[in-house]
């Protein structure tokens, strides 16, 4: 029977699609660049533990900073490994069968916590508009402001859509989505989740159940989370390039790497594979990626589209930015522990690439926070404190390396979505400024604090407090200082620190950008009074 064709052209999807001949080529470059500056400067590491003209403080420093040099070339290739995978081998069309003629039913969860109403309803006069025939929207509302609770369920009401009203914020999301799936019919065999921040599009569930429905092994579908963002706003610009670098070239890698990842909205899952790991993980604050692990453990496939089903708003502020990116980091410090935990009990659970995936690349990515703070204190201990034994020498490599890895973002920021390189500028500036949240996610972590769930908002709030920018100011002024000293010693002759001195120049003009995000932060307080 002829169809009308979708966004896709469908036939089966094969459970090994890639260019084996891509694949194989591109991961022996990653693992040999990074044996090649691992080799570098463990090199370096041996010629300053064996000189005996440094002192015992200098080594010690000097392999502290090594060690965080390596950590970050790691995570740079890393970067770069996914980055060609996703232009070299990701394959963006995947194949449905159009001749079937099942509908099988699906319910879309939209959770919700404290939420505007305004927000509430332009989601779900969205989500009404899905064109599929057979599916329910559940607004699962767990609130404590009583006002809130009576508006969301008057919208719900006008728009005939089922509300599910929650008195616990037992396990947060992943409790609200798992309590909703215990009232759902016994015929549906999907969700779809939504953050309320994510508009869906018309074609979202018609386009993407065919695949699953064909795939018994599949356990779910993500897709992209699109931020537009405003050009009046430049924090919403920076969030816009960051999650398109991650959605546009990290997922694509991780997909052709069999580890896609829930990343928490704009995803169909098929709900009996999710019963048969019990359900969204409650135990941890990032429970897409908990999940995700789970799920893969059972020997499950995922996949990514690259296809954008739904668009979504951006933090507002600069201390929402920094809430969602505590939870982020908070939430996978506590996943890695579990996954630690099953790499030395059962460690043929995934396939090597996934346990790459799980517990070096995503599971370390937030000690990135300590990386990012010996980065920018590396000049000012070899200009301030005269550290001797990385004046020079073969650290420079990892400089070449971040510098070809902005560039390969420059460019493709660019030409994919046309970012101007004053935005990607600004992005690298927000990023350096997040050592001290990722450190302080780290240790909450450590001590055992619980943070709960700080859903991010989503309407301006109150400009971040001054305190929380000092630890940046303090090493900003640092930096200027170290800078104003080397340049001292450029003059009397000495270019050994010629390097060093790239280093503290990138770092300051990169991390002063971060006072353009404060400054926007207070302007955007006041026109909220």
């Amino acid at each position: 029977m002829s169809q009308k064709k979708s966004s896709f052209e469908h036939e089966k999807v094969p459970a090994n699609f890639i260019n084996q001949n891509s694949y194989f080529l591109v991961s022996v470059f990653s693992v040999a660049l990074f044996l090649i500056v691992a080799f570098l400067l463990g090199f370096s590491f041996i010629l300053i533990i064996k000189n005996g003209y440094y002192s015992t403080f200098d080594k010690i420093l000097s392999v502290i900073l090594l060690s965080s040099l390596v950590f970050w070339s790691l995570h740079s290739i890393g970067y770069m490994d996914h980055y060609l995978k996703s232009i070299l081998i990701y394959k963006s069309e995947f194949g449905i069968n159009k001749a079937s003629n099942r509908n099988p039913g699906v319910a879309v969860l939209i959770p919700v916590l404290n939420e505007s109403p305004d927000i509430v309803r332009a989601v779900l006069s969205k989500s009404i508009k899905i064109n599929y025939p057979n599916f329910e929207i559940y607004l699962i509302e767990s609130s404590k402001d009583q006002e809130i609770c009576k508006e969301t369920f008057k919208i719900a009401r006008e728009l005939q859509v089922n509300f599910i009203r929650r008195h616990t914020l037992r396990g947060y999301k992943a409790g609200s989505i798992n309590d909703a799936i215990k009232e759902l019919e016994d015929d549906v065999e999907y969700i779809l989740l939504l953050d309320v921040d994510h508009l869906p599009k018309p074609n979202f569930l018609k386009d993407l159940i065919p695949l699953l429905d064909e795939n018994p092994d599949l356990s779910f579908i993500q897709t992209p989370q699109f931020f537009t963002g405003c050009k009046y706003d430049k924090l919403s610009l920076v969030y816009s390039f960051q999650q398109h670098i991650f959605y546009k070239h990290m997922c694509r890698g991780l997909d052709v790497n069999n580890t896609t990842l829930i990343c928490g909205t704009n995803v169909i899952i098929r709900l009996s594979h999710l019963n048969e790991v019990g359900g969204l993980d409650e135990n941890c604050i990032t429970e897409d990626v908990a999940t995700s692990f789970s799920l893969h453990s059972k020997g499950y496939r995922s996949i990514y589209i690259d296809h954008v089903y739904a668009e979504g708003i951006s933090p507002p502020s600069l201390s929402a930015y920094y809430i969602q990116q505590t939870r982020w980091a908070y939430g996978t410090f506590q996943n890695v522990k579990n996954v630690i935990k099953q790499f030395i009990t059962q460690p043929k659970r995934l396939k090597a690439v996934q346990w790459w995936e799980y517990l070096i690349l995503h599971g370390t990515w937030y000690f990135m926070g300590f990386a990012m703070f010996l980065w920018v204190i590396y000049p000012i201990l070899i200009l301030l404190l005269n550290i001797q034994p990385l004046k020079s020498g073969l650290t420079s490599i990892t400089f070449i390396i971040f510098i070809t890895l902005l560039g390969c973002q420059f460019y493709t920021g660019t030409s994919e979505r046309d970012f101007k390189i004053k935005d990607l500028i600004l992005a690298q500036g927000l990023f350096l400024s997040l050592f001290t949240v990722y450190i302080n996610a780290f240790f909450m972590v450590l001590f055992r604090k619980n943070i709960g769930f700080r859903v991010t908002p989503k309407k301006r709030t109150d400009p971040i407090s001054f305190f929380k920018m000092l630890p940046q100011l303090i090493i900003l002024s640092l930096l200027l200082i170290s800078i104003f000293v080397g340049i001292g010693e450029l003059l009397s002759g000495d270019y050994s620190i010629t390097n060093v001195m790239g280093w503290a120049i990138y770092n300051t003009v990169i991390l002063s950008f971060m006072g353009y995000f404060y400054w926007e932060d207070i302007k955007k307080g006041k026109s909220k009074n």
